[in-house]
């Protein structure tokens, strides 16, 4: 079996590119990989979109310097949380990845702050179906989503399926990008 060591290169292999690619779609999350030095050794999809709209001045090949002050710190114990008054805010939580403390892995969560469930009223819905709606548009399972709303799991999967009737929808991501139209800020 063939390891693929981090970081990797531009020039690396297309079997490896390929792999690197195919692990970044895989992974529906906003994870990071970066060492001391700030440099990104990888980064999801979701993750360089998020650095991109959060942290204009940025380079894809280093972490934004926000993020470099707060690892650098020492004490990650506690999320670094970064609010926007039009984009929400993000959660980003460290994992050092040795006990040197030379790699982190970062797990950041993207939320929309102020612009919750009752702006998705504007969509015709119920209020218990746009708290369901938005928390599908913040990838919650059903499961999820009943804890979240003390709620019992077959309850949410029927305002799940009233909402996407509403909606005239077939599927979870479709009725999350009818809720983003009206969740993100106009460009």
């Amino acid at each position: 079996m063939q390891t693929i060591p981090f970081p990797l290169s531009v020039d690396s292999s297309p079997m490896q590119h390929g792999v690197r690619e195919l692990l970044e779609d895989a992974l529906n999350q906003a994870i990071l990989v970066a060492n001391t030095r700030g440099e990104v050794l990888f980064a999801t999809r979701k993750t360089r979109t998020i650095l991109q709209s959060w942290f204009a001045k940025g380079s894809e090949n280093m972490i934004p310097d926000e993020i470099r002050i707060w690892l650098g710190k020492g004490d990650t114990s506690e999320p670094l949380l970064v609010r926007h008054p039009e984009k929400g805010e993000i959660e980003i939580h460290n994992f050092p990845l040795s006990v040197s403390g030379n790699l982190s892995f970062m797990r950041i969560e993207h939320r929309f702050v102020g612009r919750g469930p009752k702006a998705l009223l504007a969509l015709g819905l119920t209020a218990r179906e746009a708290e369901v709606l938005y928390w599908i548009t913040e990838g919650k399972t059903n499961p999820e989503i009943a804890i979240i709303l003390d709620a019992s799991p077959d309850t949410v999967k029927k305002h799940a399926a009233n909402l996407y009737a509403k909606l005239g929808v077939p599927t979870r991501t479709s009725a999350a990008r009818c809720a983003l139209s009206i969740l993100l800020p106009s460009a």
